[in-house]
């Protein structure tokens, strides 16, 4: 017996080696470089974009400072600078050449051959200063000088611009703003990304687009929104107040000591309502909420009995179901326990979001915050929606991630239609397969929505004219702008 775990053991080692260059490939993440030919208003520039592609084929990350140099002289110029372990985009400036930008991978004034950088980063890119949230890679280039890799859809939504591949080359129209034709990534596969989805005018109640709108999924966090209704419809029955001081309950205190707390909590200590009430919202402290449901129902699950008759009055399809006030998975008490998780169709929560709009569209004064301070914690809190950052009229609503829900966002964006009224344009998307792809597809779809309601035109150049679909699931990248 002991011969035979020997041998199994041998046979495992055998299988760690034979996989160690498979798994050092994925986790420089880019094992695929690219040099792209690109052409800047219908001209080929003299040099290539040098392109990574992240973890799968297509899903391409290109050089800024090759863009920079191709696109210096375009109505879409812009320079860029560097300086504490940020790279700040200049739009409308010439583009100030450091070496190295138009080389190929593995050429003199190109990089090396693969491409080595660190993982995936937040908050490296600025605009004029003004800090974005979009996902990207930096390295050295071959002549170490500093060098950023950006997804190219992030980078024509950052620039306004419109992009598209054709024939295996990279093409720029600096002309034409950023724009999105919604119907042809729908047929190219654009929801393939996400288990459900729905854009629409919150103000009108109309839907522009959705997929698989009335299917019931794991919603994670965004189950707030639905305890931030029925707060503020204790605060407005005069049974709570913005200013009350809420004592912690144990519950609270024991939540915040596992693996899933947020802030820092000790029972009996206080905190206003206004305070817990911005802790659920922006840092989607779990502790916070569930306080606030302890608080107007007694317990948690008479405040869940609460929340599943709502959703009832609301007219909420069968597949809503609450289990808890946060989000969080909740196992049975049975011998095989088995996970639950609060439930949701896109349809149910866009009507959910604009009953809150219309009821309590204060709601917003709160998510469009970038940080608070809560006092009674002594810290400054962030809020986890990055598109927040990118685009600057999404005014919220709320981010949601467990392994079962994938990564969600409930994203809200406020836009003016050619009469002049204001409208709030709400995307929900739940299910995607990580927070990158979470905020590029919500990004587009809100500036979809806002396209819809000033009636701006949504047409795109096709790719050669071409109606054949993609024959796999290529990146979102390549979709959006094909």
């Amino acid at each position: 017996m002991g011969n035979n775990i020997l041998k199994r053991l041998a046979a495992l080692a055998v299988c760690i080696l034979l996989f160690l260059p498979v798994l050092n490939a994925r986790a420089e993440n880019h094992a695929i470089i690219e040099n792209l030919p690109v052409y800047v208003d219908g001209n080929l520039q003299a040099g290539v974009i040098k392109t990574l592609h992240y973890d799968y084929a297509f899903n391409r990350y290109v050089s800024l400072r090759d863009m920079g140099l191709a696109m210096n002289g375009s109505g879409k110029s812009f320079n860029v600078s560097y300086a504490d372990e940020t790279f700040d985009i200049k739009p409308g400036e010439a583009y100030n050449a450091r070496g190295g930008e138009g080389g190929e991978f593995g050429s003199a004034g190109g990089a090396e051959d693969p491409y080595k950088t660190g993982g995936l980063k937040n908050s490296l890119l600025s605009r004029n200063g003004e800090m974005l949230k979009y996902s990207c890679f930096t390295g050295k280039n071959g002549s170490g000088i500093q060098d950023v890799f950006v997804s190219i859809a992030d980078l024509a939504m950052i620039l306004d611009c419109n992009m598209w591949f054709e024939a295996d080359s990279l093409y720029i129209d600096s002309s034409a703003p950023f724009t999105v034709n919604m119907e042809r990534l729908e047929a190219e596969g654009f929801y393939s990304e996400v288990a459900s989805s729905i854009v629409g005018d919150a103000t009108t109640g109309e839907v522009f687009s959705s997929f698989r709108e009335d299917l019931p999924v794991a919603i994670a966090s965004t189950t707030k929104l639905m305890s931030y209704l029925l707060v503020m419809e204790e605060i407005s029955a005069g049974r709570l107040s913005l200013d009350e001081q809420v004592s912690i309950p144990p519950e609270a205190e024991a939540l915040s000591k596992t693996s899933d707390g947020v802030i820092a909590m000790t029972a009996g200590e206080t905190a206003s309502v206004r305070e817990l009430i911005t802790g659920a919202l922006l840092p989607s402290s779990n502790e916070c909420v569930l306080t606030l449901a302890v608080r107007a129902a007694g317990s948690e699950a008479a405040f869940v009995e609460m929340m599943n008759q709502k959703a009832a009055e609301l007219g909420l399809s069968d597949g809503c179901r609450f289990y808890n006030c946060h989000g969080l998975p909740v196992f049975t008490d049975t011998l095989a326990a088995t996970k639950m998780q609060n439930t949701m169709s896109a349809a149910d929560m866009f009507k959910l979001v604009s009953h809150i709009l219309s009821i309590y569209p204060q709601i917003t004064d709160i998510t469009s915050q970038k940080s608070a301070r809560l006092e009674s914690f002594s810290r400054e809190v962030k809020n986890t929606n990055p598109v927040l950052y990118d685009l600057k009229e999404c005014v919220g609503l709320k981010t949601g991630t467990t392994y079962a829900a994938g990564a969600c966002l409930v994203s809200a964006a406020r836009v003016t239609d050619s009469a002049g009224a204001e409208h709030t344009v709400v995307a929900v998307e739940f299910g995607a397969e990580d927070s990158t792809i979470r905020c590029t597809l919500s990004e587009i779809l809100l500036r979809y929505g806002m396209q819809r309601v000033r009636g701006d035109q949504t047409e795109i150049p096709s790719s050669a004219g071409s109606t054949e679909l993609p024959r796999d699931a290529e990146s979102l990248i390549r979709l959006v702008l094909r």
